[in-house]
Order: structure tokens, then C-alpha cells, then sequence
């Protein structure tokens, strides 16, 4: 195999065309995007277009996804007579429930806290709640009784999807399809109905009427995919982005959609010195589905993907006005130090990859595809900013999306061509190192780190309830086996491709076992809610059993269900073990 490298480094981001991608970026950003609209395929047939254009092969598939998104939506005060005292402007969300003239009484329940929950009835209530409108929130609040929820955004109304099933629904999830509607307002109008219900706490409270009109239906979805073929025709990258859009959607996610067509243009300029080859594809029913396209492709390609896909580059919402902060990003472990020179090098910031959120398209989980980035440039945080919104973001990542994230005014203006450019150094310069360099720029010692740490604590918390001694072992030779294998990595020469194929192999092993542990609790081959999840969320509850009465039924339920998972986690760390094993040093290499 020849995977001389003729082209430096810097040679290979010059080539980025500033005006490629402002003319790819203005073309996308005609079209309002909405999942399964002919618009949207409009968009996808162009895209398709000119990747055929760069050479690279293409299929566009069609599958049926279960898609929404709101239409209209009404919010009106009203009085102790039921007379309209005045219109607060609203905007409904995905998935939630169509409803006409819902009269009910709003109750305040601010951050929707469990303790927030536990201080007040709000059965047959619609809540007040800060923040966007998101599953877990929904979840909680039909859980609790309550008929409907306000959301208190920013002052810019962001359109949300509130469903917490992952991809199209099964026998078995679509029962949490919320069954009440949901609507978001702006601070100020949020704030003033706060002050009212306060006001009027002793005196009949406050109610309002509620409309909400939204789309859900069956739509046949398009789902784009372009392969570059490497010379390891056994192996290939994943880069993936969503098509699809709220409104025209030029940041979101038009901006990253031309970051990967520039990639592509300029690897197939270069694709006779990729070792392994590199696969696009290009959503739908990212923003109306829950990912329910990249979920259907996991699904419908699960053992392909399996055995041949090495690891998986996400991009969502470049370019963005403002975004200079690349100080955290998120990515599976054995891929964080590796995106982290990346963005060291390309920005000068100092940076660190944070645990793979549960969000973007990572349908990949239970297969074990190791993940990196998702969005990447953010708008700085700061003191000063005290919405809802921006204190959500802030906490999680440092930085935060730009106010006209998921709204009408994602439009063209909002594209910082500076630093589009720079996104795209970044992602090029990724998916280059992937795809060309036939060692896998991967390091398991933090992700066997992370299972140590968490079965550390469990043990600790749940005390005698649950003996977790043989995760415990099995991970700690986990560990021994991970440092073996970085250390066979920095020895190995470029040029010795039977062992970097060795090695290689064990690190695609120590994927597929270790992600499923870490990431997921629906196993394999279902998908977990999508709502954050804890490190190794199948063992999670094991504290919960020191809390409670070791002679309840509840206490005795849930052992039994924590035994048969622990099971299952000492089962994947021994596969682990067994499929990890690496040969003896030969001394002639």
C-alpha cells in the first residue's frame, strides 16, 4: 500500500476555498429544510450533485420516519371571568400535542427540580418552567399530572423538539410520545407571568387559554451517502451532518453541510494516499424526527457499520457569528486527546474533550463507533449572561450557541466566513489524519479510567447491596491491557502495516466492548431515551439500594434487575478482555 504522503499539511489547508464554501453555504440557505418537504429534497439533490462532481460515489435512500414540527400556536391571559386580559406571543414544539382552547391554571415550578415538583400539586395544571423545552422537562411534568407546559426562553423564541424517543418510536417507546402541548415565550413575557401567578398565589391563580397546532405524520426522509474509497478497503470514517433544518437554517446546519462538501473536494483530490476510506452522509429528521435518520442507517447498516466503520466525526452549526471559543468539545475517550492537538494546533486555545453527549446523531452507541466533535466553535460564555438559555449551555460547555440558534433569524448574515474557514481547518485536518494515517489515533486509557472510576464509586455507595468485585478485577486488567497497547502504538513504525493492522484491530475491539458499557443501558441494538445518561447507566441505580428497606418489595425489584446487569457489564468487560489480547512482540520488527 502506498500511503505516501506528497502533500504537507499546511499545502492541504490551503486549499480550502473561502468562496466554495460561501457559495455552498448561500445554496443551502435557500431552502427551508423541513424533514420530508420538497424542499428539503431540493437541497439533498444538489448536494448529491456536486458530490458527484468530486468523484466520490453516491446513493440517495429513502426511508419512512414519523416527523414533526409546530404550526401555529396560541397562548391568551385570562381573567377570573375567562375574558381575555391579553395575547402572549408563543411558539409550539415538536412532538408535543395538538390542542384547541386549553383552559387551565398555570403554576410556577422554575427549574422543574424534583423538590420543585414535590412542593406542589400541578395535576390538571400547565407549569411555568425556565429554560428550552426539552424532553426530559416534558417528561417530568406529564409524569407529575400536569396538562400542558410554558417554557421561558431568551428573548428570541427557539424552536425545540420535546419528544424523548431516540429515532422513529417502537412498540415499547412510543408510549413517552407526550400526550399535552408545550409552547416556548420570551423572558420578558415568561418573567411577567411569573410575577402574575406570585401575585395572585392567594386568589384563584392565574389562568390562560392554549392552542397549539402541530405537524405529526408518516414522511418518506432522504438520507444521503458519499464514499470515498481508501486502499484498506475494509475500513472507512464516518463524517456525518444533518441536512434538514429549522426554516432556512443557514447556521444550522447549512454552514456545517459546506464544510463537509469542502472536505470531501479536497480529499478526493487525494484520494490515491488515503489508507481507509472516507463515508458522508448527510441526514433528515435530525430537528422533526429525534435523529430518526441516523438512527435508521444504524439500524438498517448495523453490521456493516460494525466491521468496517473505525470511528465517527459529527459537525453541527459552523461558522456562527461571534464563535471564537474552543474550549471544550465533546468526544468519546479514546478519541479526546487525539481531537485535542487538533484544536490546539488549528486555534492556539487551550481545550478539552468532555464525556460524548447524549444529542446530534450519536446513534452509534451500542455498535461502539468511537465519536468525536459534534458542535465546535461556540459564542463565548459570560457573567453577564443570565437567560435561561445561555445558563444552560455555559454550565454544560463553557460556551454557548448563538441567540439565533433554532429560530427564523438563522439566516445567511449570521456566517462568519473567518471563522467557517477556520471550522473547516479543523474538521479537514481531523478527517485527513483519520482516513490517511493507517494507525488509529486512538488511547483507551481514559475510557478504562472512567469505568474504574465509576465502578469505584458505585461500590462505595452501594456497600454490601451489590458486590461489583468482579467488574472491578476485570476492569482493572482492562487497564494494564490499555497501557500495553499505547505503548505498542508509540513503537510501532509507520511503515510495519501487518502490526499497525494488529493493532488496529484491538483498538476497533476495545470500542465495540467499552462504548456499550460506558454509554448506553438499551444495549446493543435498541436506543436509550434521549435524555443525558450516567457512566455505565445499567449499574447507575446500585446506590439507591443503600437508601432503601432491604426487606421492601422495591428493594428486592430492584437488586434483581441490578444483578442481571451486572451481569451483563462483567460479560462485556470479560469479552473485552478476550478480544483485546495482543501478540507477543517479534523481535525481527
Amino acid at each position: 500500500m502506498n500511503t505516501h504522503n506528497p502533500v504537507d499539511e499546511n499545502q492541504l489547508l490551503a486549499q480550502i476555498s473561502r468562496e466554495r464554501l460561501w457559495e455552498t453555504n448561500s445554496t443551502i440557505a435557500r431552502w427551508n429544510r423541513h424533514s420530508g418537504t420538497d424542499e428539503e429534497r431540493e437541497a439533498f439533490r444538489y448536494v448529491q450533485g456536486l458530490l458527484d462532481e468530486y468523484g466520490l460515489q453516491t446513493t440517495l435512500l429513502e426511508h419512512p420516519a414519523l416527523i414533526s414540527y409546530p404550526l401555529d400556536a396560541s397562548l391568551t391571559l385570562l381573567d377570573d371571568a375567562g375574558a381575555p386580559l391579553a395575547t402572549i406571543p408563543c411558539l409550539g414544539t415538536a412532538y408535543s400535542a395538538t390542542v384547541e382552547g386549553l383552559e387551565a391554571e398555570v403554576v410556577d415550578l422554575g427549574f422543574g427540580t424534583p423538590e420543585d415538583y414535590a412542593r406542589q400539586d400541578v395535576r390538571g395544571k400547565i407549569v411555568l418552567l425556565n429554560g428550552l423545552a426539552t424532553p426530559t422537562a416534558v417528561y417530568a411534568a406529564e409524569q407529575a399530572g400536569a396538562i400542558g407546559q410554558i417554557f421561558i426562553n431568551d428573548d428570541h423564541l427557539h424552536y425545540m423538539i420535546v419528544s424523548s424517543i431516540w429515532g422513529t418510536p417502537t412498540p415499547a417507546s412510543a408510549e413517552r410520545i407526550p400526550r399535552t402541548p408545550s409552547v416556548s415565550v420570551v423572558e420578558r413575557d415568561g418573567h411577567e407571568l411569573r410575577r402574575r401567578i406570585a401575585e395572585n398565589s392567594g386568589a384563584g391563580g392565574v389562568r390562560v387559554r392554549l392552542t397549539s397546532h402541530v405537524f405529526m405524520d408518516w414522511q418518506q426522509t432522504p438520507l444521503l451517502v458519499a464514499d470515498l474509497p481508501g486502499q484498506n478497503a475494509d475500513e472507512f470514517v464516518l463524517f456525518s451532518g444533518h441536512l434538514d433544518s429549522w426554516e432556512v437554517g443557514a447556521m444550522d446546519n447549512g454552514s456545517a453541510n459546506a464544510t463537509m462538501l469542502e472536505v470531501a473536494r479536497i480529499l478526493a483530490q487525494h484520494r490515491d494516499v488515503l489508507y481507509r476510506g472516507l463515508r458522508l452522509c448527510f441526514w433528515s429528521g435530525h430537528s422533526h424526527g429525534r435523529y430518526s435518520g441516523s438512527t435508521w442507517y444504524a439500524d438498517h447498516f448495523w453490521e456493516e457499520l460494525h466491521d468496517h466503520c473505525v470511528a465517527h466525526v459529527n459537525i453541527d452549526s459552523t461558522g456562527a457569528r461571534g464563535a471564537t471559543f474552543y474550549g471544550s468539545f465533546p468526544a468519546h475517550q479514546e478519541l479526546g486527546p487525539f481531537g485535542e492537538a487538533v484544536v490546539r494546533e488549528q486555534t492556539g486555545q487551550e481545550t478539552h474533550a468532555r464525556p460524548m453527549s447524549r444529542a446530534g446523531d450519536m446513534s452509534f452507541n451500542g455498535i461502539g463507533i468511537p465519536a468525536l466533535f459534534m458542535s465546535l466553535s461556540q459564542v463565548p460564555f459570560s457573567d453577564q449572561d443570565t437567560d435561561y438559555v445561555s445558563l444552560a449551555f455555559g454550565k454544560l460547555i463553557g460556551g454557548k450557541m448563538p441567540w439565533w440558534w433554532h429560530t427564523s433569524e438563522d439566516t445567511l448574515d449570521k456566517i462568519d466566513l473567518d471563522v467557517l474557514e477556520l471550522d473547516t481547518r479543523i474538521y479537514l485536518l481531523t478527517l485527513w489524519r483519520l482516513c490517511h494515517r493507517p494507525l488509529l489515533p486512538m488511547d483507551f486509557r481514559p475510557a478504562v479510567a472512567a469505568i474504574l472510576e465509576t465502578l469505584t464509586r458505585l461500590q462505595a455507595e452501594a456497600g454490601a447491596h451489590l458486590d461489583l468485585q468482579v467488574a472491578l478485577e476485570r476492569a482493572q486488567a482492562l487497564a494494564a491491557r490499555a497501557e500495553e497497547l499505547a505503548q505498542r502504538c508509540a513503537l510501532v513504525a509507520p511503515e510495519d502495516l501487518a502490526t499497525i493492522q494488529v493493532l488496529n484491530t484491538r483498538m476497533k475491539a476495545f470500542s465495540r466492548s467499552l462504548i456499550p458499557i460506558l454509554y448506553t443501558g438499551a444495549g446493543r441494538f435498541d436506543h436509550d431515551p434521549a435524555w443525558g445518561l450516567p457512566p455505565i447507566p445499567l449499574l447507575a441505580d446500585a446506590p439507591r439500594l443503600a437508601r432503601m428497606d432491604p426487606d421492601s418489595d422495591e428493594y428486592h425489584f430492584l437488586r434483581t434487575q441490578l444483578v442481571r446487569n451486572r451481569n451483563a457489564v462483567n460479560m462485556a468487560l470479560r469479552e473485552a478482555l478476550e478480544r483485546t489480547s495482543l501478540p507477543p512482540l517479534n523481535p525481527e520488527r
